[in-house]
Order: C-alpha cells, then sequence, then structure tokens
C-alpha cells in the first residue's frame, strides 16, 4: 500500500508550493521595479538633450526680427513645458510607483516566515493525527473512545491549521493583486496625463509656425534694414581725374 492511501491525511506540505509563489511575486515586482527604473533613466536623458535643443532655439529666438520673435519664443515655452510634464512623470515614477514595487521586498520575506511557522505546527499536527490512526487501529475496544476522540480533537486542529494557511496565502494573493492593479494603473494614468499634456502643447507649437507670415517677415524684416537706393550705389559727381570719367568728357565735345 502507497503512503498516499495508507491514511485519510496527505503527508505533503504546502510549504514548497506556496513559497514558490512567493518567491516569484517577488521577482516579478523586483523586475518591475527594475524596468520602471530604466524608463526613468531613459526619460531624463531624453529630456536632457530635448532641453539643449530648446536652449539653443531660445537663444535664437530673442535675436530674430520682431514679425517671428513671439511665435518662436511661444514655441520654446511650449517645448520647455512638455519637457516639464516630462520631468514630473520621471519623479512620479521613481517617487511614487518604484517604492510600490521595492516594499514587496519586505512583504515576501514577512509572509515567509510566517507561512513556515504556520506549515511546522500543521505538519506537527498531521503527524499526531497519523499516529492515532494508527493506535486506533491498535488499540481494544476499552481506548477506543479515547483514542477517537483524541483523534476528533486534532483533527480539529489540524483543520484550524490549514484554514490558517490558507488564509495567509489569500491574503498574500489578494494584497498582490490590488498592488499590482493600482500601480500599472497608475502607470498608465501617468503616461496618458503625460502625453494628452504634451500633445496641447505641441499642438500650440505646431499652430505657433503656421502663424508666421512670409509677406509680414519679409516686409519688416526689408524696412528694419537701411534701404540702398539706386542713386547711392553709382557715384553721382565722378573725378575727371578717372581715365573713364575724363573718356566720356572728350566723347561728349
Amino acid at each position: 500500500m502507497s503512503k498516499k492511501q495508507s491514511g485519510s491525511v496527505k503527508d505533503e506540505s504546502p510549504l514548497k508550493q506556496y513559497s514558490l509563489m512567493i518567491t516569484s511575486t517577488d521577482l516579478m515586482f523586483q523586475k518591475i521595479s527594475e524596468s520602471l527604473t530604466a524608463t526613468a533613466t531613459s526619460a531624463a536623458a531624453a529630456r536632457d538633450k530635448a532641453d539643449s535643443f530648446n536652449i539653443c532655439l531660445s537663444e535664437y529666438s530673442v535675436k530674430e526680427n520682431r514679425a517671428i520673435r513671439g511665435e518662436l519664443v511661444d514655441y520654446c515655452e511650449c517645448l520647455k513645458a512638455v519637457e516639464d510634464k516630462k520631468q514630473q512623470t520621471i519623479e512620479n515614477i521613481t517617487e511614487k510607483l518604484k517604492p510600490a514595487c521595492d516594499r514587496w521586498k519586505a512583504i515576501c520575506t514577512e509572509v515567509q516566515g510566517t507561512l513556515k511557522t504556520l506549515c511546522a505546527a500543521r505538519d506537527k499536527e498531521v503527524k499526531a493525527v497519523r499516529t492515532l490512526e494508527k493506535t486506533k487501529c491498535k488499540e481494544g475496544s476499552k481506548k477506543a473512545e479515547q483514542v477517537a476522540a483524541d483523534l476528533a480533537n486534532k483533527q480539529t486542529e489540524l483543520a484550524a491549521k490549514n484554514a490558517e494557511i490558507l488564509a495567509l496565502m489569500q491574503q498574500f494573493h489578494t494584497q498582490k493583486l490590488n498592488d499590482y492593479k493600482a500601480i500599472l494603473s497608475t502607470y498608465a494614468q501617468i503616461q496618458m496625463l503625460y502625453h494628452s499634456r504634451s500633445l496641447e502643447f505641441y499642438t500650440r507649437a505646431f499652430q505657433d509656425m503656421l502663424d508666421i507670415q512670409e509677406e509680414e517677415y519679409l516686409e519688416t524684416v526689408l524696412n528694419e534694414t537701411t534701404p540702398i537706393s539706386l542713386s547711392q550705389s553709382v557715384p553721382q559727381n565722378m573725378d575727371s581725374s578717372c581715365p573713364q570719367s575724363q573718356e566720356h568728357l572728350n566723347m561728349t565735345k
């Protein structure tokens, strides 16, 4: 007869199976945390490059002609607003989401410890029940009632231990699911807010470029430039000492 068929109580402890679940959860949140860090680092690098471009454009815009200066300045302000939103996104990721993931290291460690304690107590009850089951078969009718009563008590205690373990794991999985949903939904919300606000600023920047009128720009540029007239470009008083001027005078005579 196999060990599994020899009694009504299973000897196999749930510790190994549940421990693997907890370890897997710990690794999952750890990887999410690392991915969030990489996302924030990448966003920060992109922000730095965008800032360099914006600074260059800002320095040029204030020196441009007044016909397009306003549009260029507003364009730069829009780009800066986008990068400010990106910085806020980075801060939300590093200050809110990443700590929410990192705290699961301590949670998993605590649950693992509690699980080991409960499983050890459960295994002790299993051994006691199996011992009483064997004793019940060997003892005569004189002690049968007492053994049956003890067995019933131990089975009740074993059921209570199993219930504690199940309650622990249920609470663990519930907390995991709630945090998992909260982290991912918050991440999506952060990105939606960033992209929606960025779209608004980029739309405004695009409109700034459409508002620039070529005719107005050229007119303003030419008016602000010292005009060069034809009379100023051709000498009016020609010097007679010049060979070409003297030749022209001789021909007219």
